[in-house]
């Protein structure tokens, strides 16, 4: 047994019995009476002198027994019951200051600033070797050898790992440490899954096949290597396996839709991806029946706001989901890191922190096109609480706008505290973010205007919708085309064109949206070939994956020399004409194949859309516990609990103390006691309040 300190500060010791345990695990705990008790005071043993405030009390257990000596209130009362007064819960709220989780450790020196990469063996399997840029000959296979930093201990490349690969090219000549992400050199980090391989890293033989092709530098005489990091992918990550500690966050790109150039005829259909189990999340948390049925989003007019939209303007077609939902023990659960909800507080810019250091977003603070010199981005959120929908109503699941925090801001995904969840809805983000997309940086939505023509392009019976694509045909791969689709309306609500006109569609792309777009440095991307991509269907028709006419416009840019990088400026200062002409006479059918190698109906093995499973970045957030607070605040008059039925009370020559005090229920069962550090006297001439409180 153990006694109550009387070194503490605590008043009293109180906690729920077994019984109250046992009450409150079906629902039916109550409290309806409490007892007063002295059932650990000896009264007469030391004479009537000693102060019995000296006595030592048991501490309470959850197992306690009845009070064996409970005070009546008065000298005639029957039973030591008095009834208690209707009580109201008080909300305890403390605040979590999380550690910052994530697979990168922010580093700022006089001379540097970089986010460095955590490289020991609870992080990654392999992250040493380099590849020499010479090496790349833009096929799938690529030798790799031992950087400078190699050391043996590390676990050997294999099958259906995972590799990304911090691009160099032989035009950067900033230097990159190892390995980390320099800020100030922003480059290409592109992530490629291992179908096969041959010899092995400590022998420095390794040769490995990915799945897609590899940029192609063939022909340069550059000296300069792109560093790598290999890390597992696997179901079991987060359950047994390298992150089950809750190190990192986990990410899962859901798709509903097959994005343009994709023929699920002969290619994997968004059925097939990766994260295609997580669907009913992303129904849940309200971005599809919901979003599909209303005017409430239109991910295809980010900047102007515009919700008019309805049918596929209106569908959110990918989200990713970054979420901590690891295996929980004891020791680890997300409660003990982040509390039992995400801390925010927007009025005092209190927020989580979603940190990407590897990406190069497009709306980034820079002084225009080709200026950016910083790569990584933060959001956070903004604004009040929102709510999900449901047929029109709202739920109780609430969130926060997450924000890009540049002017005009610009929303790209939710946050939502109860569920400790974010969610990215910006379409160009989830690109970003996806592995197989063979870019980590975002593309500007195409902007557009009419022009009425006699064999114009559509008419009010049609829709037309219109992306685009930069590609590179030497040098760097391509990556993934825009993903916020144009939606294009023959009228905005105006009834007077009459319907046998016809109108073209003037494409333009907004100004200073290409930070990371270069023609020289090494820094950035680049591309030397322009497409758009376009499909007109009948009126309140949706597009189709496969029926996609790609149209070259390269030689449409003001200013640009055939065979050359594109400038971004001369793009910027440019309008292309949608014209039937060109759409029937110099389109073709788009197939994304031609450009990245996705996996064909039964290529299980080739790293898809939706095979992410965990963050690559890191999470800055604070957590709050809220516990609900049961307090009973007891008035003892002076002429109540005067009489003791304490065997070594009559003739003691003391007055009443008070050890203990117990609660019932409204049948009778000892639910909570209270035990007090000393017993408390009791006197007809003084009021005591008693406090007790219980804590769930």
């Amino acid at each position: 047994m153990s006694y109550i300190s009387k070194n503490t500060g605590a008043f009293v010791n109180a906690r729920l019995t077994d019984k109250g345990r046992e009450l409150l695990s079906v629902g039916l705990l109550n409290f309806a009476t409490y007892r007063l008790g002295d059932s650990e005071v000896d009264y007469s043993t030391l004479g009537p002198s000693y102060n019995i405030a000296l006595q030592n009390v048991l501490k309470a257990k959850s197992c306690q027994p009845n009070l064996k000596t409970p005070l009546l209130p008065t000298s005639t009362a029957v039973t030591p019951d008095v009834s208690i007064n209707q009580l109201d819960p008080i909300l305890l709220t403390t605040i979590v200051e999380a550690p910052e989780k994530g697979f990168f450790d922010y580093v700022s020196t006089a001379t540097t600033i970089e986010y460095s990469a955590f490289t020991t063996t609870d992080y990654v399997l392999e992250p040493n070797l380099v590849i020499p840029i010479t090496g790349m000959n833009g096929t799938n296979i690529v030798s790799l050898i031992q950087g400078p930093n190699y050391v043996s201990g590390y676990t050997e490349p294999s099958i259906g790992d995972l590799v990304v690969v911090k691009m160099s090219n032989p035009q950067l000549s900033l230097p990159q440490d190892n390995w980390a992400v320099d800020v100030d050199v922003p480059v290409p980090y592109l992530w490629y899954k291992v179908q096969s391989l041959s010899g092995t890293a400590s022998a420095n033989t390794l040769t490995i096949t990915v799945d897609r092709d590899l940029p192609d530098f063939s022909s340069s005489l550059s000296s300069n290597q792109a560093q790598t990091i290999f890390y597992p992918d696997s179901n079991l990550l987060f359950d047994s396996g390298l992150y089950s500690g809750g190190s990192v966050w986990n990410m899962n790109n859901v798709w509903t839709y097959n994005m343009p150039g994709v023929n699920p005829v002969t290619y994997e259909g968004f059925e097939l991806y990766g994260s295609e189990s997580f669907v009913g999340s992303k129904e849940y948390y309200g971005y599809t029946s919901e979003l599909q049925q209303t005017t409430e989003f239109d991910p295809t007019q980010p900047t102007t706001g515009d919700t008019t939209d309805t049918g596929f303007c209106n569908y959110v077609n990918s989200i990713s989901i970054i979420h901590y939902s690891n295996r929980e023990t004891c020791s680890n659960r997300p409660e003990l890191v982040y509390g039992e909800k995400f801390y925010i507080d927007t009025t005092i810019n209190e927020s989580p922190v979603l940190k990407m250091p590897t990406l190069m977003w497009h709306r980034g603070l820079f002084s225009g096109s080709s200026t950016g010199d910083i790569i990584g981005y933060n959001f956070i959120a903004s604004g009040s609480t929102k709510a999900v929908t449901l047929n029109g109503g709202v739920t109780q699941i609430k969130y926060y706008d997450l924000v890009d925090q540049n002017l005009p801001s610009v929303t790209v995904g939710r946050i939502f505290p109860d569920l400790q969840t974010i969610t990215i809805d910006d379409q160009e983000l989830v690109a970003a973010l996806s592995y197989k997309s063979n870019r980590n940086w975002t593309l500007p939505t195409l902007e557009y205007g009419l022009t009425t023509n006699t064999n114009g392009f559509f008419s009010q019976t049609e829709d037309v919708y219109v992306t685009y694509m930069l590609e590179s045909t030497s040098g760097y791969t391509t990556g993934l085309p825009c993903q916020n689709i144009l939606c294009v309306k023959y009228s905005d609500g105006e009834p007077c064109d009459p319907d046998s006109s016809k109108k073209n569609i003037d494409i333009t792309f907004p100004t200073g949206q290409f930070p990371y777009m270069n023609l020289t440095g090494g820094t950035g991307w680049y591309a030397d070939t322009f497409k758009l991509l376009v499909q007109k269907v009948p009126l309140g028709t949706n597009p189709t994956s496969s029926n996609w006419v790609e149209i070259d416009y390269t030689s449409s840019i003001t200013g640009h020399v055939a065979g050359t990088r594109i400038d971004p400026l001369n793009l910027e200062n440019s309008t292309f004409t949608i014209t039937q002409n060109l759409y029937t006479n110099s389109g073709t059918t788009f197939n994304l194949h031609d450009y990245i190698n996705i996996p064909e109906n039964g290529e299980t093995d080739i790293l898809q859309f939706g095979d992410e499973k965990f963050f690559y970045g890191n999470l800055e957030a604070s957590g709050l516990i809220r516990k609900y607070r049961t307090q009973f605040d007891f008035v003892i008059p002076p002429n109540q609990f005067n009489f003791s039925q304490n065997p070594t009370y009559p003739g003691s020559g003391q007055n009443v103390h008070i050890s203990e005090l117990g609660i019932y229920d409204s049948n009778g069962n000892l639910v909570a006691i209270g035990k007090f550090i000393t017993p408390i006297e009791k006197t007809n001439v003084t009021t005591i309040i008693l406090e007790i409180a219980l804590d769930f």
